[in-house]
């Protein structure tokens, strides 16, 4: 018989950030959007910053996520990651900070477009922008 729902986890260094009943969940991996529904066939993939959304009860949630990775099988998703965040938890205006301090650090990187300070710049301004697309979202 085939699984109606989906448990959706999602793990930070934190602990259990969010566990729920879905229908679907969509997720950002590095190689483009993907979807899971019940009886997916099982998947890993690498996950970038941006928009975690599921269905639950009948409305589609979104939540920033930043890079990490998922498991998907047939009955549950497991999403593991460093950075996730729901729009309560989101300040628009630090983040617009967050967004323009860690822009303007990137735009003065005067070294090669390589190496772990340029990744982590890079880093930063994703989750700015998937925290505040998130929040644009969220009212929507």
């Amino acid at each position: 018989m085939a699984t109606k729902l989906l448990t959706l986890e999602v793990t930070t260094p934190l602990g259990l950030a969010l566990r729920t009943e879905c229908e679907f969940v969509e997720a950002p991996s590095v190689k483009g959007e993907f979807g899971v529904f019940p009886g997916h066939l099982p998947v890993l993939a690498a996950l970038r910053s941006g928009l975690l959304k599921y269905k639950s009860s009948g409305k589609v949630h979104v939540a920033a996520l930043g890079p990490g990775f998922v498991e998907a099988e047939p009955g549950h998703v497991n999403v593991l990651s460093d950075l996730f965040a729901t729009a309560k938890d989101i300040d628009r205006k630090e983040t617009e900070a967050e967004l323009t301090a860690a822009s303007a650090a990137l735009a003065d990187y005067k070294e090669a477009y390589v190496g772990a300070d340029y990744e982590e710049l890079q880093r930063s301004v994703d989750w700015a922008r998937a925290k505040l697309l998130c929040l644009d979202r969220a009212k929507a």
